[in-house]
């Protein structure tokens, strides 16, 4: 039974108000406990339950909220004890519990604080004044955690705002644009960057004075955000310096016309003393992800656009993807941008490498390796940039590139190609999405070149660490009739489960098992017993890293007929690969 009583409105309230839930499935003891806070407080709300259900249909009545809970230990449904989780979940720290149960000991006391129990009182000795005292010092840890939660909460927004204009600071700002770079990893979503800076501000600083530079500050401050949307972040860098985070933001022409509202907005004059100023403002802006998808590349390509909008015309300038590519890189950020450029820009480029048979010297197919002419001046290697997107959604944007460098090379030269195989490498971030492969697949079924001209490598790291989502991709690409090839093998520790049940088409010996094997019997021993496995299941063994003669003919004797590598034939680029056909003496493989 649940029963609701309220304070006498005779009364005067002096104590400020409580509400006070009791717990009890005694009605004498629960009316005993009502009559002595009634005495001790003129201003109570008093709920009275009768077992645990009661309490918990209480707890989570939303219209309820309470001071005080006061719990006897014993109700005829169970412990009063096992409702503790819930008054926890329900009310927190807004509330103290005071166990109000049969008589007990010092030992069950100190095991009900324990609990979080605020106060512990024994029926057998209850009176108004160890009541009005646990009252009382419940009434003061109350307003003490109040207290400490308001602090907290000032502190923290302190830390993460702009003291002058209560914007976020750089500290929130660059925390969410992070956010917003991981989610855009995650799930592709565009944004933009702003960076707008006041213009003249120095002048009306040295003119008026501080607390008049102040005054424009906030007020810019305040028609900006007037001027953006709820989901939109603007902040104070510093100075007179401001940025803006555009989640969702899909076109150049969008935050364009933004930026122009933006600057209308602070167009209006500004009253100063007995003036009126006009102000005006600078902005750059940077998309992701076409001018970047780490934020440092996005705010300094924002910053950079900035400066241009001060130097030119137009004051609201987007970051030009022409601008030149530097020839180092202080960070992987950096790197990433440069490489977001040159895709942009066409100057990735992909050469071809033959895969071979080590006996006959006749073509298998050739694999697509990236080159980035740029980076050779930087001292960065094609594995150094391919290791440096790896982690981004640059990832897919280089993909489907090397795809399309595939489809449109493999056009040209399909009346030499015959069944000569060209051999993609996907990383295992591609695993990840399941539309994209088909993306792929179709681009290649949509092309004159078949399907199974085509194969798809895959490391062997990227096998194990989804080898779920990887048997997906596997089947989608068999059942589209493109091979797989797992490249890097050994470098990873693959289940021989897998490539049973992968369908494998092609295994690729890690070359640092390859370059060594002159000299290690248990590389030799490796390569024998792969020998054995892929002839039983019918998968091809290649060897790369085949450097030499001697290499050569030592994989031949260990049984493996395949390889790839600089001692058979370098990388080129695709308009050498005629040339190197027709003088390619022995046929090709059909």
């Amino acid at each position: 039974m649940i029963c609701n009583t309220n304070a006498n409105p005779q009364h005067d309230c002096v104590h400020p108000p409580i509400a006070a839930l009791l717990i009890d499935d005694d009605d004498v003891d629960r009316e005993r406990l009502v009559r002595m806070l009634r005495r001790i407080h003129d201003n109570i709300h008093i709920s009275e339950a009768a077992s645990k259900q009661d309490a918990i249909a209480m707890l989570h009545d939303g219209d309820l909220q309470f001071t005080f809970i006061f719990l006897d230990f014993k109700l005829n449904d169970g412990d009063g004890r096992d409702l503790l989780p819930e008054i926890w979940q329900t009310v927190g720290n807004e509330c103290c519990v005071v166990a109000v149960t049969g008589s007990g000991t010092e030992q069950s006391a100190a095991n009900a604080i324990k609990l979080g129990i605020h106060d512990y009182l024994s029926k057998g000795d209850l009176s108004a004044e160890k009541l009005a005292a646990a009252i009382s010092e419940g009434m003061r840890l109350i307003a003490q955690n109040k207290l400490l939660r308001e602090t907290e909460k000032k502190l923290l927004h302190r830390s993460l705002h702009d003291p002058l204009t209560d914007l976020p600071n750089r500290h929130l700002f660059f925390d969410r644009l992070d956010q917003q770079c991981a989610a855009f990893r995650r799930d592709t979503a565009p944004f933009a960057v702003m960076m707008l800076d006041l213009d003249r501000f120095k002048q009306i600083n040295d003119a008026h004075g501080h607390a008049q530079g102040d005054h424009v500050l906030v007020e810019s401050a305040h028609r900006l955000k007037n001027a953006l949307r709820e989901v939109d972040t603007i902040a104070r860098l510093g100075g007179d310096e401001f940025a803006v985070l555009l989640p969702g933001m899909h076109s150049a022409q969008d935050v364009q016309a933004l930026g122009e509202k933006l600057l209308a907005a602070l167009a209006k004059p500004v009253t100063i003393g007995q003036e009126l100023l006009s102000l005006g403002c600078s902005i750059g802006i940077a998309l992701c992800p076409l001018h970047g998808c780490e934020s440092t590349a996005l705010i300094k390509h924002a910053d950079d656009a900035m400066y241009q909008a001060k130097r030119g015309i137009s004051k609201v300038c987007l970051y030009a993807n022409d601008a030149a590519v530097p020839n180092n890189f202080p960070d992987k950020r950096a790197m990433v941008s440069a490489i977001q450029q040159a895709l942009q820009n066409s100057h990735i480029q992909w050469h071809w490498q033959p895969k071979m048979d080590l006996d006959t010297q006749q073509l298998l197919g050739f694999e697509l390796l990236a080159r980035w002419p740029r980076a050779q001046h930087a001292n960065i290697s094609t594995a150094n940039f391919i290791e440096a997107i790896e982690d981004t959604s640059l990832i897919f944007e280089f993909t489907r590139a090397t795809v399309q460098a595939a489809l449109q090379h493999a056009h040209r030269l399909r009346h030499l190609l015959g069944n000569a195989q060209i051999a993609l490498n996907v990383s295992a971030r591609v695993l990840e999405q399941h539309a994209f492969v088909e993306e792929l697949i179709g681009a290649i079924k949509a092309s004159d070149i078949p399907p199974h001209n085509f194969v798809f490598e895959l490391t062997e790291t990227a096998l194990i660490s989804n080898p779920i989502q990887a048997q997906k991709v596997v089947e989608l690409l068999s059942a589209n009739g493109i091979p797989l090839s797992i490249d890097d093998f050994g470098a990873g520790f693959t289940s021989f489960s897998y490539l049973r049940d992968f369908h494998v088409s092609e295994i690729k010996v890690d070359k640092s098992y390859i370059l060594d094997i002159c000299g290690s019997d248990f590389n030799q021993s490796l390569v024998r017993s792969l020998v054995v496995f892929c002839d039983a299941l019918g998968i091809r063994l290649v060897a790369e890293g085949v450097e030499n003669e001697q290499c050569r003919h030592l994989l031949l004797q260990c049984g493996c007929h395949f390889g790839q590598g600089y001692g058979l034939a370098r990388p080129m680029p695709p308009e050498k690969v005629n040339e190197w056909i027709a003088a390619h003496t022995p046929p090709r493989l059909h």
